[in-house]
């Protein structure tokens, strides 16, 4: 293929939102993490091997009695969220790296798979600030 040689309309999106097909026998939360597991359906977050962070969840999604990819979910891609806290991070773990623990709560320290999820913003009680940006 050749490089341009004339305008093109390139078709996009904004990309703040996607939508990524729900994996079979699955549920997930309105307000939780997203992965998609190595087969590339949507999945709750979790400190699983294969998994890769998409997002945050601005509505639920039931398949629990449906087939890979029968219904899609929509995940917010960029932003600041409040996640539960894993452990004893602190004011002082600022613009470090997060880790996934489980759909809700998030890690300074790496996990298991450690799975990034976004960076440290700041603390609000048992909370945690954190930026994604997928």
């Amino acid at each position: 293929m050749a490089g341009l040689t004339e305008d093109r309309y390139t078709k996009h999106r904004d990309g703040l939102v996607t939508a990524h097909p729900v994996k079979a026998a699955t549920q997930i939360f309105k307000g939780g993490l997203v992965c998609v597991d190595a087969t590339g359906y949507a999945v709750p977050g979790a400190d699983e091997a294969g998994q890769k962070f998409v997002g945050v969840a601005i509505e639920g999604a039931d398949n629990s009695g449906g087939a890979d990819g029968a219904l899609s979910i929509r995940v917010q891609t960029m932003g600041v969220f409040s996640f539960l806290k894993a452990a004893a991070e602190s004011q002082a773990d600022a613009g470090s790296p997060l880790y996934i623990a489980d759909s809700q709560t998030v890690s300074v320290a790496p996990t298991v798979n450690s799975i990034a999820c976004g960076k440290l913003e700041g603390l609000d009680g048992s909370d945690l600030w954190v930026r994604i940006a997928v």
